[in-house]
């Protein structure tokens, strides 16, 4: 495996979690693991999203890699991302958008609302407004969609995101899975059975189970993802990164990560 070496002087930012370090480097983003096994979860994902119509969607996400990281003289597992961006582009979050284009007020308007369903409706109503993007339902759907496929419970507002040059807005590859497939092994130790982390996810951003987060979106806007990857397709993502792992834990984690997916897409096709 190549080692990439780093400085310290380079970390440029941190995750919602507060800790995993991130930076940009010679045209790609890079990110350690903090908590566990994030940069084979975010590998994985984008291999499986490989096998999702998210592209006939009219749709694009973040394709991931792993990386064997020389940083704070240590060497750590991440992963890496090309960045996507264009000359003049930028990323909008949706906190920042709603924030600038709303008000400072604007999530004590949402808290008014009544159910779950007419939230979703609104934050898509008002990015719609403000952005131009007449599909903004359809693609926030396929990113609840997706998350609920992966497990993944960290889709706060500062991780969806519009595309912005200028005046003039598109729709933001999908991006940051790394808090899927339990890889939190802090929050969701590894000698505690799957089924049982499973049932304590939570959906952001609506802090729900995932079911009524995506069932919401789905009655406002439809059924998105279609996803076609067998137990081979699995097995063959997961052969490459686990290679980064400790022997010890590869078992393990490839148990987590497969009983994860199938337990979500049982739970997605309902």
């Amino acid at each position: 495996m190549i080692i990439k070496r780093t400085t310290g002087n380079r970390i440029a930012g941190t995750s919602s979690k507060g800790n995993q370090e991130k930076w940009q480097e010679d045209g790609r983003w890079f990110k350690l693991d903090m908590f566990g096994y994030e940069g084979l979860a975010e590998t994985v994902t984008s291999a499986l999203l490989s096998r999702t119509n998210i592209i006939e969607l009219g749709f694009q996400y973040v394709t991931y890699r792993m990386e064997r990281l020389e940083v704070h003289g240590r060497t750590r597992n991440g992963c890496s991302s090309a960045d996507f961006l264009q000359p003049g582009e930028s990323i909008l979050t949706l906190a920042d958008l709603l924030r600038k284009g709303v008000g400072s007020d604007w999530q004590s308007q949402v808290k008014r609302l009544p159910n779950m369903q007419a939230k979703i409706g609104w934050l898509v109503e008002q990015t719609e407004r403000l952005t131009g993007l007449d599909r903004f339902g359809a693609y926030l759907t396929a990113l609840f969609e997706a998350d609920m496929l992966f497990g993944n419970e960290d889709r706060h507002l500062n991780n969806i995101a519009v595309l912005r040059r200028g005046e003039v807005f598109d729709y933001c590859p999908m991006f940051d899975f790394g808090a899927g497939l339990l890889s939190n092994v802090r929050d969701y130790p590894m000698d505690v059975e799957p089924k049982v982390l499973l049932s304590q996810l939570r959906a952001q951003p609506m802090n729900a189970q995932f079911v009524r987060q995506v069932h919401a979106a789905q009655a406002n806007y439809g059924a998105q993802i279609r996803y076609d990857s067998s137990w081979e397709d699995i097995v063959n993502a997961l052969a490459e990164p686990l290679a980064f792992y400790a022997e010890r834990d590869r078992s393990y984690i490839s148990d987590r990560v497969m009983f994860c997916i199938q337990t979500q897409y049982r739970k997605l096709k309902k």
